[in-house]
């Protein structure tokens, strides 16, 4: 088989449902961008039957790639281990509940394309639709002010679930990467701007799904950890040099 361009990466956790139904609505819209891809499937530990159907799909097609661990890895962990076993030039991920509307993928692909090392779908941009609660609106807008504020960040939404990388330009962050869970994101992107990346925000179609992972204690861990990576990057200057 032909390389990929493309590696595509959607990670499931207990959540066989949404990825019987990403998996096609993912593989026709790939197929429409007209570039060679791999699809893989970060499955974690489930419980559910979310394994079986991930190893149905890559049975019956060869374009994906089935990436399993019995041991809970956290989001984090199962995208720096996708990662590793990537092999398009660009790396790209979505949330398996497909929150985010794939009619954006193209130009999300389009932009790493032109040469923009990342780029992020952002629920913050005025073009974007957004339909999500109001807990989960004040928690998301108070979760970027903060990240905006300790780290310097020029980017609206760190934790959307819809971003593409230059491969090459992400591998070379991972050394520094220290997060196994939801603030992986977060991190990246720090990252990222403290070594001069070019970042470009998207806007894109976006509706709360019915179940998330993330949990009431997650968001004070999260918060911490963001102060920890203030921290590193901005005081012990604990990144990249000369990239």
């Amino acid at each position: 088989m032909e390389s990929p361009v493309l590696s595509v990466v959607i990670p499931v956790y207990n959540d066989a449902a949404s990825l019987n139904l990403a998996v096609p609505a993912s593989i026709e819209v790939l197929e429409g961008l007209g570039l060679q891809f791999e699809l893989i499937l970060c499955e974690d530990a489930s419980s559910d039957g979310s394994l079986e159907a991930a190893n149905a799909f890559a049975a019956a097609d060869k374009r994906i790639i089935v990436n399993h661990s019995d041991v809970r890895r956290g989001k984090g962990g199962a995208l720096s281990e996708a990662l590793v076993i990537s092999r398009g030039d660009i790396f790209c991920f979505y949330d398996v509940d497909l929150s985010t509307d794939l009619a954006a993928l193209g130009t999300l692909i389009q932009k790493v394309q032109e040469g923009t090392d990342i780029v992020v779908g952002s629920r913050f941009l005025d073009e974007s639709a957004v339909t999500r609660t109001g807990e989960r609106e004040a928690t998301s807008v108070g979760f970027n002010r903060m990240v905006r504020v300790l780290l310097a960040s020029s980017i609206r939404d760190h934790q959307c679930g819809f971003k593409a990388f230059r491969r090459d330009r992400l591998m070379q962050l991972m050394p520094y990467v220290r997060s196994r869970g939801w603030t992986w994101d977060t991190e990246v992107l720090a990252l990222a701007q403290a070594c001069g990346y070019t970042v470009e925000e998207i806007p894109i179609v976006w509706k709360q799904g019915d179940k998330t992972n993330v949990r009431t204690g997650d968001i004070f861990s999260m918060g911490w950890s963001v102060v920890r990576l203030a921290w590193r990057i901005r005081i012990a200057r604990d990144y990249p040099k000369n990239i």
